[in-house]
């Protein structure tokens, strides 16, 4: 079996919007060059006599089945993950990770085979020499939180908003800040949003505004893995606007987490903290 599929070409099609589009257009071009698209996620049984182009969800899976690099073509278009209003916070957090998963797998692949928004602007784009297929329509432009979020990996480096994250208690989300009222016991004060970080180090940048109530009191800020993160403490001393800076090496892939903890007891004051801004730097 495993000989048989190295002589396979392999289309890897994480969860996009336009998923079922991008099946169509494969299909079409597939015909047009004498191949047959076949589901891999669906089912594994071959025709042994047709030429055929295997797609799959998972980049971890072509690779395992496909040595061969260039034998593998892994398309990002529309970068976005559609999270119901009815989730819960449990519920969206193992979304976000298990959708992020398949597009954070493109890093392991070489530049050259990864399709990404910038490529698939001017049109048809050839996948294989003997293969090219055109893009649903225009590729939308990246507008919402999530999709932002999502250009970590096309660009290196995202803006991750305050909505994406989970309060303890609720934020007001504008222009770029999240503010609330910081009064209550020590706790986590928000955490999140578990995106499928690639392996390298990165950089978590924001800026944490404290009013005279608020800049009396312990602060600490967490960067990293779920388990494992750097730490840093601090006690703003007085009001103003303080710019945090963190930096993690992520050895394995996986699920990211920041977190911004009050330390002490709060009677009175309020914060209002920046958007992520996420950066690869090596």
């Amino acid at each position: 079996m495993s000989a048989e599929l190295n002589a396979h070409h392999w289309v890897v099609l994480p969860p996009l919007p336009n998923r079922s589009h991008w099946i169509s257009r494969l299909r079409d071009a597939a015909e047009r060059a004498n191949y047959v698209l076949h589901d891999w996620d669906e089912s594994q049984d071959l025709n042994a006599g047709a030429r055929m182009m295997l797609l799959t969800i998972s980049a971890d899976e072509a690779r395992r089945r496909q040595p061969d690099d260039s034998r593998i073509a892994f398309i990002l278009d529309a970068l976005d993950i559609p999270l119901p209003d009815q989730m819960d916070q449990t519920e969206r957090h193992h979304a976000i990770q298990a959708a992020s998963r398949s597009f954070a797998a493109s890093t392991t692949l070489p530049h050259e085979r990864v399709f990404g928004p910038d490529r698939l602007a001017s049109g048809a784009v050839r996948l294989f020499p003997d293969f090219e297929v055109a893009p649903p329509g225009a590729s939308p432009a990246p507008s919402g939180a999530m999709a932002k979020a999502l250009q970590v990996y096309t660009r290196g480096e995202a803006v991750w908003s305050g909505s994406l994250l989970t309060w303890n208690t609720p934020a007001t989300h504008a222009e770029g800040r999240s503010t609330l009222d910081l009064t209550g016991r020590p706790r986590i004060v928000v955490y999140g949003p578990y995106l499928e970080m690639p392996t390298g180090r990165w950089k978590a940048v924001f800026t944490l505004s404290v009013d005279a109530y608020a800049c009396r009191y312990l602060f600490r800020a967490d960067w990293g893995g779920i388990e494992d993160y750097v730490s840093q403490e601090f006690r703003p001393g007085r009001p103003g606007v303080f710019e945090i800076e963190m930096v993690y090496d992520w050895t394995t892939q996986g699920a990211c987490e920041f977190r911004l903890l009050v330390m002490e007891g709060v009677f009175h004051g309020e914060i209002s903290m920046s958007d992520l801004t996420v950066s690869r730097v090596d």
